[in-house]
């Protein structure tokens, strides 16, 4: 493989990206929309809840969201949050908002970023487990990355792969019951390193040719997302 082709290859990947970023500033005031909620559920009934990332909303997980409605994964919920605070209070938040709008059945887990770290902790430290039977991360820092040490901001330093929180969650025992599946962006420029996405349990699937935001619209992540949900119950 010559030295041009990867220079190309790397320039087509930088442009599918910056794409991938406009895609999801475009959908961005969407997600300022109050999300449906979904009616009380039996005890076998899933619903599938989506996090998302540093500085994002719902909105950047509407076109999966699209595509697994399609295949039968009606019951849905897309999670709101404020970039601040810490990942720990991040996590409390969503614990009580799923249970005050999840009300009954199952949870599935799909984060993108920063959120698959708050999905963790809620898992790990603070009950989830026993209403969680999946969680699939796209992009997460799961060993931090250390791109975090660009920003001056609290919350993102808590990214930092030798940081107190990095070390603290990947100490704690793997959530008992829970599938975990990572899913890796190999041109991710916002995890370095890129290996970083692989959560220190449960499986990995690598997209080589990816970045960290095009994993939000690309369909062969979308079909990774539903092998890994499985058929829906309803």
């Amino acid at each position: 493989m010559s030295s041009e082709y990867d220079r190309d290859d790397v320039r087509r990947a930088i442009v599918r990206e910056g794409l991938s970023y406009l895609a999801h500033g475009v959908l961005w005031p969407l997600g300022r929309r109050r999300a449906g909620v979904p009616p009380a559920a039996g005890r076998e009934t899933r619903t599938v809840v989506f996090v998302h990332g540093l500085g994002a909303n719902r909105a950047g997980f509407l076109p999966l969201q699209t595509y697994l409605r399609a295949l039968g994964h009606r019951r849905q919920y897309a999670v709101n949050y404020r970039s601040s605070g810490s990942l720990e209070a991040l996590a409390l938040q969503l614990r009580h908002e799923l249970r005050r709008v999840v009300q009954g059945g199952r949870i599935d887990l799909v984060a993108h970023s920063l959120g698959g770290l708050v999905a963790r902790y809620y898992l790990q430290q603070l009950g989830g487990a026993r209403r969680v039977d999946r969680l699939i991360t796209l992009g997460t820092p799961h060993g931090g990355t250390h791109a975090a040490n660009f920003l001056p901001s609290a919350l993102v330093r808590q990214l930092l792969p030798d940081g107190p929180f990095i070390r603290h969650l990947n100490a704690l025992p793997a959530p008992a019951g829970v599938h975990v599946t990572s899913l890796v962006a190999g041109r991710d420029l916002l995890v370095q390193p890129t290996e970083a996405a692989r959560c220190p349990f449960g499986d990995t699937r690598r997209f080589d040719d990816l970045g960290h935001v095009e994993l939000l619209f690309r369909p062969s992540v979308f079909g990774e997302v539903a092998r890994i949900l499985g058929a829906s119950t309803r």
